[in-house]
């Protein structure tokens, strides 16, 4: 297996990424381009990406989107983000990335709000994704959610949660954090939603959810579901939380090979 770091410049920002090449990499797919969740960096996925590439032969590309990691910090003054901040993150840098590196119609794979940036990719630009897993993403703002992370603010202040995050974020910790929690508990974002995008997407999806998630409920998969205008795979797992790639990583794994199986071409 080969693994390379490098940086991207999209927009005049550093974007860290790397790209993990399986040592049974086929020459006739597609790369699976990951998307880390509102704390996340490329080290918080851990063997996940590798072990997804080795069990399908497919090319991986893992990146940090702007002000966490490795990559470019936020203006301070970007914090709060802005309600449609999602938008930023598909139109610009998302398609900048892709643009940059080249990708081929890609296969997004999200978490959490990186999930919901490959859907409004996915919505945005139809026909330049080959197909979306999506973990725990969020069409809509919930109750849970926002209690969820009341409770995240909490556990920060009062546990070492900070200093753990330190080791994937350094300097960046405080406000990747303040990031998440600022953004979301903003009065006006209750009302955000991308349900009216949904209906734009045309690909194979497979949407996962844990049924024991502290951010989202099932809801969100049965909405998605019902609004894409592409095919559909739900997964609501059971004793899963937020993360399912951890908690469930073989029933990913499955999983996305079943997906993979349905965009491969038929050989000749």
């Amino acid at each position: 297996m080969q693994n390379e770091n490098f940086y991207v410049t999209v927009d005049g920002i550093s974007l860290s990424c790397q790209q993990i090449i399986p040592t049974n990499v086929r020459p006739d797919v597609p790369t699976i381009l990951f998307l880390h969740e509102a704390l996340g960096t490329i080290r918080m996925w851990r063997d996940f990406p590798a072990r997804l590439a080795t069990a399908t032969g497919y090319p991986v590309i893992v990146y940090e989107r702007r002000g966490h990691g490795k990559s470019d910090p936020h203006d301070p003054n970007d914090i709060p983000r802005p309600v449609d901040f999602h938008n930023t993150e598909t139109d610009i840098y998302l398609h900048g990335l892709i643009g940059e590196l080249g990708l081929d119609r890609p296969i997004l794979f999200g978490h959490s709000d990186g999930a919901t940036i490959a859907l409004k990719y996915a919505a945005r630009f139809p026909d330049n994704v080959r197909a979306v897993i999506s973990e725990a993403a969020h069409v809509f703002v919930e109750d849970v959610t926002i209690a969820g992370i009341n409770d995240a603010v909490s556990i920060y202040a009062n546990t070492d949660w900070k200093s753990k995050l330190e080791r994937h974020h350094f300097f960046q910790t405080d406000a990747v954090f303040r990031a998440w929690v600022d953004t979301w508990r903003q009065p006006a974002f209750r009302d955000w939603q991308m349900i009216d995008e949904l209906p734009n997407i045309t690909c194979p999806l497979l949407v996962i959810q844990g049924n024991d998630d502290q951010f989202g409920s099932d809801e969100q998969v049965h909405i998605i579901c019902g609004k894409v205008s592409g095919t559909t795979t739900k997964m609501i797992l059971a004793d899963c939380g937020h993360i399912p790639h951890f908690d469930q990583p073989d029933q990913i794994i499955e999983a996305s090979q079943n997906l993979l199986r349905q965009i491969e071409p038929v050989a000749a």
